[in-house]
Parts: C-alpha cells; structure tokens; sequence
C-alpha cells in the first residue's frame, strides 16, 4: 500500500468529510494527468456538469531527506509530499470545512508503512479556470523508509 492509497483509505472511510464532500476523494491515478474532468471522473460532477465539492489526491516523488543513512543496511528515509485538492463550485466555505477535516484526519498520522504525515502548508483562494471552480490545496510531508 502507497502513502497515497493510505491515506486515500482514511479519508474514504470517514462519513463526516464525506457529508461534505459529496463529489468524493479521488487519486491522480483515477483521475488522470490532466486532473478531474466531467468525462474521467463523472461522480465528482452533478448532472449539469458543475463540479460538487471533492478532493484530488496527488503524490510526489520521494526524494532523500537525509534523516537516516545507514550504509550498512542500505537504509535511507525518503521524504513525500502529498497533495490534497480541494474543489468547490463557488466560494470557499465546504473546502474550509473539509480542510480542517482533512487535516484532523492525516495530521501525525502513521499511514502504512510511514514514519509518519505531517501538516506542511495550504495553496488557498485558487480558481480552477477549466472547471470553473474554486480550488485550494494542503500538502502534508510523508515520511517513509527504503
């Protein structure tokens, strides 16, 4: 399981941010490189095509942080960040709302296989220009051993 299927997993399994996010949690693997969209990703629109409020899913590559280096066992700690979208028709209200849920779920959180997920910054008051809506990102540091 990747820090992003986990953490994916968490945030499906709460029925409180799903009362909000009535357009669901997707993944970039779901969704695609070009992001959401009303043909790939059907269930986070309704049916006039204006988006519902919902979350994207995105992981970085992992790079050396330098925490640990053991050469005897080949050990190294690699950092992650994960992105986590926020979308909205208009206004900002629901993504606030699911941002502190979303925080309240993943912050100190040992995902699968992590040392831990932690709080690392928000992208806020975005516009998405091909969806028409209202976007705001949080990214959390995942820290992970190879």
């Amino acid at each position: 399981m990747t820090s992003l299927s986990a953490a994916k997993a968490i945030l499906e399994a709460d029925t409180t941010l799903l009362t909000t996010a009535t357009g669901g949690v997707w993944d970039y693997d779901e969704a695609g490189r070009k992001g959401l969209s009303r043909t790939v990703t059907p269930g986070a629109f309704d049916s006039n095509g204006i988006i519902k409020p919902c979350l994207l899913l995105k992981l970085r590559d992992a790079v050396p942080d330098g925490a640990i280096a053991d050469d005897a066992t080949q050990t190294v700690s690699l950092r992650e960040v994960l992105e986590v979208w926020f979308y909205q028709d208009t206004g900002y209200d629901k993504i606030a709302t699911m941002r502190e849920r979303v925080y309240s779920k993943l912050q100190a959180v040992q995902l699968t296989d992590t040392y831990g997920c932690w709080w690392a910054g928000d992208v806020r008051g975005a516009r998405d220009t091909d969806l028409d809506a209202a976007t705001e990102r949080s990214d959390y540091t995942v820290r992970r051993r190879r």
